[in-house]
């Protein structure tokens, strides 16, 4: 009789929940980094930031190209330019010097034209009270002032200004006294002619706000006057900035 085969061993089915003892544990899953909410990246208010600033200088330049085609536009329409201002003739009517214990004593008058010539064809100037100061030996001999009332230069037009002035009792010394007579009678002085006064444009029925203007008139002898060939006055527009 043959014997059996053994039977192999049932294999017992581990119940639910069941862990071998001799197994390693599995390891923990990586933990992710947080990082605390001043160090997280802010993308997009980085490109928010930065396409504003792109807007904002895009409008600046085409803000800026807009001014410049205005002003082009403007200067070919309209012609701007500064009046000329030249010193037409200056005489000295009186002139005497007295000589006394303690020194020298002047008394003259005088009296200058000075020449508007405004060169635009737009544009008029408008002129407030202009006061008149008259020097000679580089400023330093002061020939008195006076004040000439307000005035307005039409397009291409010319305004003559006239101003006297006059010294009384004006202390010299040696050097002035012994050059000053001769100066006046051989026409070899030279006069200075300074103008303050407020200026503005006026367009089309429009005006401008004044600014202030200082204009120097010098820089020739009353011989050279005489000839009918006046040099330039400078300008000078709010104090500071000196046109010619």
């Amino acid at each position: 009789m043959e014997e059996s085969a053994p039977q192999p061993k049932p294999i017992l089915q581990k119940p639910p929940g069941y862990r071998d003892p001799n197994s390693k544990p599995p390891p923990p899953p990586p933990r992710k980094l947080m990082l605390p909410p001043s160090f997280q990246p802010k993308r997009k208010r980085r490109n928010f930031c930065r396409i504003c600033c792109c807007t904002f200088c895009i409008l600046i330049l085409i803000l800026l190209l807009v001014l410049v085609i205005a002003a082009a536009l403007f200067y070919l329409i309209y012609d701007p330019s500064l009046p000329e201002f030249h010193l037409g003739s200056f005489r000295v009517p009186k002139l005497n010097v007295t000589n006394a214990a303690d020194g020298a004593y002047l008394a003259a008058d005088t009296a200058a034209r000075v020449e508007v010539k405004n060169r635009s064809g737009r544009m008029s100037w408008h002129f407030s009270q202009s006061r008149f100061s008259v020097s000679a030996e580089n400023g330093d001999l002061n020939l008195g002032s006076t004040k000439v009332a307000g005035f307005t230069v039409k397009e291409k037009g010319v305004t003559e200004l006239k101003a006297e002035t006059s010294v009384k009792e004006l202390a010299l010394n040696e050097k002035q006294r012994r050059r000053l007579k001769s100066a006046v009678e051989s026409k070899a002085l030279v006069p200075t002619v300074e103008v303050r006064t407020k200026t503005g444009v006026g367009l089309e029925g429009w005006n401008s706000p004044s600014i202030s203007v200082t204009v120097v008139c010098g820089d020739a002898t009353v011989r050279q006057l005489d000839k009918g060939d006046p040099p330039l006055c400078s300008i000078t527009l709010l104090k500071w900035i000196k046109i010619r």
